[in-house]
């Protein structure tokens, strides 16, 4: 037996101080009353005739009853455990699992989490009333998680659900089970499917069951290689049954009516689809995939983000440059005019200018591609001029560089410039470490080339006509989508304005440099600030979240089995004061009965 409210020497003087007050009351008895009679001859005739019995019994069973009392209500107040009366009494560690995956329905139509809360549950009902319970999720959603009761413990497992998305990590328990006298049992309940490798010594519950399921893998739209005006949509489907399965994709978006498409994907493969996007007219597509049985919703959704499809018109202001305005006839976005420097100033309707050894005194509205600027006040400064060199470094992920190789170009004389952090960025550079290319990271846009076309040999590298075709894509269209999965969404814009795809607001949260959100399922979000517009991706889009069967654990029992009741299990000290209770009742009954005095 173990004492939770204190030690069993505090336990063991307050029972015997309880004794001692007991027996010092009946021993303090009332002195005889007095009364004065008349004549003892009725009273000594009486005694005469009944024999005369001893009740000393009844003052030993008042005793007795009060003793009892006393006694169960002094370890009442003890709190006493006792396995035989009310159940094991441990600390306990319970993590579950809330990984996407266990969103998967079961053949009963409830979730693996479902399941899994149920089994959490059953281990709260048959460990000891006076047990301590910590629960965590492997998404990490409780936060600091410490050893609770059972009904603190239940109120944490009612605010968990399976995550939408994210990367699931094994919870850290030490720092809160290092306080335990005793090391804590630990049960990870789960359906096998997320990489988890739980530490020794834990006991893994299993709420597997195999399940059909069809999901997109992967969702993307890309322009043709040889006609940037036309788009392909490419999407990959995934099936994680044993059996092959027929889907159908439908492709859905702005500017023309639904496309729907058929394919069978064999069992535990993957099948791909390319269908035309081009009549949409740019913006979210969405594609959904249906299949018979299909177990897990969240990634039978994906968007993705089309530029939308229109005609760029270019100004070229030069006083002659055949090989720049060949390379932007090449274009077919590209609706060319070519104009003096004399002439820019009145013109208008222009999407992008492409300034050639030119560079006005203001920034113009719209954005600007320059090759071999003269000094402005809105661009970089112009630092010294560079002699033969090559480029030695550039950015290569920034989307003006995107499949360019810039090493073979030989350069006879060009600017250098020198970038303000946070209002412009190197994308190359010499040896030396002289910038030849500028951007802009904040609008409008511009490009900045220190090197003329006529000084290089860049005009003659199969890279030419796809850098300039790279400067129009970013610098007349909006950055590219970033895609993200579900959950919380960090969106690199500080207080900025979400959008979903219907342009309903969004809750967010700021952090410094950032916005956040919450996307529960897949979406197409905007999000709008003083530092620009950036569209957003929520997606499952994931093969492993897909393939809900990629498990080593053996199939759970049934649902009932995980809900069946624990046996009622009863804490010492409620039974003490029922006992005692019990022991006032009969004291009474006794002393009504004249059975004591």
């Amino acid at each position: 037996m173990k004492l939770l409210a204190f030690g069993p020497g505090i336990a063991l003087a307050l029972c015997g101080a309880i004794v001692g007050i007991v027996v010092a009351l009946y021993l303090l008895r009332p002195p005889p009353r007095r009364i004065i009679v008349a004549s003892m001859l009725i009273w000594s005739r009486v005694l005469e005739r009944r024999p005369r019995d001893s009740k000393r019994w009844r003052w030993w069973l008042s005793l007795a009853l009060s003793l009892l009392i006393g006694i169960a209500l002094a370890l009442a107040l003890a709190r006493p455990e006792v396995a035989s009366v009310g159940g094991a009494v441990r600390q306990t560690v319970i993590v579950i699992d809330n990984s996407p995956t266990m969103a998967t329905l079961r053949a009963d139509g409830r979730t693996r989490f479902d399941h899994a809360l149920d089994a959490a549950r059953g281990l709260l009902a048959a460990a000891g009333p006076a047990s301590r319970f910590l629960v965590a999720d492997t998404m990490h959603t409780v936060g600091s998680p410490g050893f609770d009761d059972r009904q603190e413990a239940l109120k944490t497992l009612a605010t968990l659900k399976a995550a939408p998305g994210g990367i699931p990590r094994f919870p850290g328990t030490g720092v809160a089970t290092a306080a335990a006298d005793v090391p804590p049992d630990v049960v990870f309940i789960t359906d096998g499917v997320a990489p988890l490798t739980p530490p020794a010594g834990v006991h893994t519950v299993s709420v597997f069951e195999t399940a059909p399921n069809v999901g997109i893998t992967a969702f993307d739209v890309r322009p043709h290689a040889t006609d940037p005006r036309r788009f392909d949509a490419l999407i990959e489907v995934g099936n994680a049954s044993a059996a092959a399965v027929d889907a159908t994709v439908v492709v859905s978006g702005p500017g023309q009516a639904p496309l729907e498409r058929h394919l069978s994907v064999a069992a535990r493969g993957f099948g791909t689809l390319i269908v035309p996007a081009t009549d949409f007219t740019g913006g979210a597509l969405r594609a959904k995939v249906e299949a018979t049985g299909d177990a897990l919703a969240a990634d039978d959704t994906a968007y993705a983000f089309m530029p939308v499809n229109k005609r760029v018109r270019v100004a070229l202001v030069t006083t002659g440059n055949a090989p720049l305005e060949h390379a932007l006839r090449l274009d077919p976005r590209v609706v060319l005019s070519v104009i003096a420097p004399r002439q820019y100033a009145s013109r208008t309707g222009v999407d992008v200018y492409v300034f050639d050894r030119f560079a006005p005194s203001t920034a113009p509205a719209a954005p600007v591609l320059l090759i071999r600027p003269d000094a402005a006040s809105w661009l970089p400064t112009i630092g010294a001029s560079v002699g033969a060199q090559g480029v030695d470094a550039w950015l290569a992920d920034h989307p003006m560089l995107d499949d360019i190789a810039l090493r073979d170009i030989q350069i006879e004389r060009a600017l250098s410039f020198r970038p303000v952090p946070g209002k412009s960025l190197a994308l190359a550079r010499t040896a030396g470490g002289a910038v030849l290319m500028a951007a802009s990271e904040t609008l409008p846009r511009w490009v900045a080339v220190g090197f003329a076309i006529g000084d290089t040999n860049f005009a003659y590298q199969a890279s030419f006509p796809m850098f300039l075709a790279n400067a129009i894509a970013w610098l007349s269209g909006e950055p590219p989508a970033i895609a993200k999965s579900l959950g919380t969404v960090a969106v690199p814009i500080e207080r900025a304005r979400v959008a979903g795809i219907d342009g309903g607001r969004i809750d967010t949260r700021f952090v410094p440099g950032a916005t956040l959100f919450n996307a529960e399922r897949a979406g197409f979000f905007t999000a709008e600030g003083e530092a620009g517009r950036i569209r957003v991706l929520a997606n499952v889009v994931d093969p492993v979240v897909t393939d809900v069967n990629a498990s080593s654990l053996a199939a759970a029992g049934t649902a009932t089995a995980a809900r069946a009741p624990a046996s009622v299990a009863w804490e010492p000290w409620v039974v003490l004061l029922l006992a005692a209770l019990a022991f006032m009742c009969i004291e009474w009954l006794a002393y009504h009965r004249c059975l004591t005095e």
